[in-house]
């Protein structure tokens, strides 16, 4: 199963847009259970929403994900907005997610979440070691002192 979205974003001034920037999403299927979307180009706030939307539809069938992020030539920190967001869908769908991180993910994720909030791994079998694994709890016990 392979499924590919491509978009071309651009501005628009008076004048025909031209593209600026593109982006593409693809879904497969890597082991029973476990699918890995694919990002080609760059994340930024013209088209972060984009790729929210197209995760959240793969979410609907899925019970394993992997957002393979090391193509990506940028990634801006709207980009990590949107990780928030897929890690609170995937929780919501009750989908044991992980990123596949490149240069330009690493980049942003050392200032945006320096404690390692994110599920994140920079190789395909860790990658594929998270996912299976059961999902991690984001529950913190408080005491009542």
């Amino acid at each position: 199963m392979e499924n590919t979205v491509s978009l071309a974003t651009g501005t628009h001034s008076g004048q025909p847009t031209q593209p600026r920037e593109r982006v593409e999403f693809a879904s497969s299927v890597i082991r029973s259970s476990i699918v890995r979307v694919t990002v080609t180009g760059e994340i930024d706030a013209a088209n972060a929403l984009s790729l929210s939307k197209y995760v959240e539809a793969e979410l609907e069938t899925i019970s394993r994900l992997i957002l393979d992020l090391r193509a990506l030539t940028f990634f801006g920190t709207q980009g990590f907005s949107i990780l928030h967001r897929v890690n609170v869908m995937c929780s919501r769908h009750a989908v044991n997610w992980v990123v596949l991180s490149g240069r330009e993910v690493d980049r942003v994720l050392r200032i945006c979440d320096p404690d390692g909030g994110l599920a994140v791994t920079d190789a395909m079998e860790e990658a594929i070691t998270a996912v299976v694994r059961p999902p991690r709890s984001h529950l913190r016990l408080v005491s009542n002192r």
